[in-house]
């Protein structure tokens, strides 16, 4: 190789060792570089595990919103202002027990001293000049438990047969010890309403299921509560719905045994021939039938061998061809009687020598 080779193949590399010395000092000075930079982080509670058989909740209590981000400014190297970045990861997060106190009570927490006090936030050269906002209250109390007897609510004037069965027939109710405090009630309800009830049919056990449980006291909004189960089935038998009806008046008949017919002469009294005012309660099926004169009732006496042979003066009245589950609730109506036998024609026995026919 030439002297003049070698001269050229030394500039080239000094040219590159001078431009990597000045790109690693460019990068040394870039790193140490004082900057600014603002960070958007989200606010997030974390409860933890219960502290022995306690267990408490918590909630921000900040004004008329709670906060659900802040801005965090940083300044420092780049190298920092990255490494921060990446160690906050855009949380803020608030633990029970660690910078929330484990009791009840109401804190206000400095965010710029929790970040600060944070082991993994502790970057060399980096400096939180703001957090915005700078301040956060939060509210801790004691999450109890009470169980509470189920009530079903019906609209006004449903009748049923029996008390109606809930299953289950309690529920849970977990909520802070301050919102427990000022509840009045011992009981839960379930309310059926009456398009529920239009579906059951009635005289049946039937169950409606899904009834909403409700607290008297007790809102859906309410922080950290629950109940449980929070739908409940009701079991119950819907009475049939009756109406009542006055017949017309009704004719009334006598009935014997098949054996007597003949034998016996019976006159109903002129006053009692007809029935009249006999009030049926029944079925509205029923009684519209009787309505629309499509099923006719009858009145009737019933008369035994006995009580013709006593001739009794008097007896009730039966209506019969009642539509099903219709049944009369008038007074009871007697019908008065002439009771007699009907005279017989005897034949005397021929007597000798007479013609007894041909």
């Amino acid at each position: 190789m030439s002297e003049q080779q070698r001269g050229l193949f030394a500039q080239i590399r000094t040219v590159i060792v001078v431009t990597l010395i000045a790109a690693m000092v460019w990068l040394l000075a870039e790193s140490r570089m004082v900057r600014s930079r603002t960070i958007e982080a989200q606010v997030t509670l974390t409860s933890g595990q219960p502290t022995g058989e306690i267990e408490f909740v918590m909630r921000q209590t900040s004004g008329d919103a709670p906060v659900r981000s802040v801005t965090v400014e940083i300044e420092g190297s780049t190298a920092g202002l990255d490494r921060f970045a990446r160690e906050l990861q855009n949380r803020v997060e608030l633990h029970l027990g660690r910078e929330v106190p484990p009791r009840p009570g109401e804190y206000t927490l400095d965010l710029r001293s929790v970040l600060r006090g944070s082991p993994n936030l502790d970057v060399h050269g980096v400096t939180i000049k703001a957090i915005t906002p700078a301040e956060i209250v939060i509210e801790v109390d004691e999450l109890e438990t009470r169980e509470l007897a189920l009530l079903p609510l019906l609209p006004p004037g449903v009748q049923t047969d029996g008390s109606p069965r809930i299953e289950p027939a309690s529920v849970r109710l977990s909520a802070p010890s301050r919102l427990l405090a000022d509840l009045k009630t011992q009981t839960a309800t379930v309310t059926i309403s009456a398009a529920q009830l239009a579906q059951l049919t009635p005289g049946r056990l039937e169950t409606v299921p899904g009834g909403v449980v409700e607290i008297e006291g007790i809102a859906p909004t309410d922080w950290a509560t629950s109940i449980s189960p929070a739908q409940v089935d009701v079991l119950l038998t819907l009475k049939t719905v009756t109406q009542q009806l006055e017949l017309d008046p009704l004719p009334v008949q006598v009935l014997i045994a098949p054996g007597e017919i003949g034998d016996w002469r019976v006159e109903i009294d002129d006053t009692d021939r007809d029935l009249v005012g006999v009030l049926i309660e029944g079925p509205v099926e029923g009684v519209e039938a009787l309505r629309s004169k499509s099923t006719r009732p009858r009145a009737y006496v019933l008369l035994s061998f006995e009580d013709l042979e006593r001739g009794v003066s008097a007896k009730p009245a039966q209506i019969m061809n009642l539509p099903p589950g219709c049944r009369v609730v008038s007074p009871e109506r007697t019908v008065g009687l002439r009771i007699s036998r009907e005279p017989t024609t005897e034949t005397s026995p021929a007597q000798p020598g007479e013609d007894s026919g041909p």
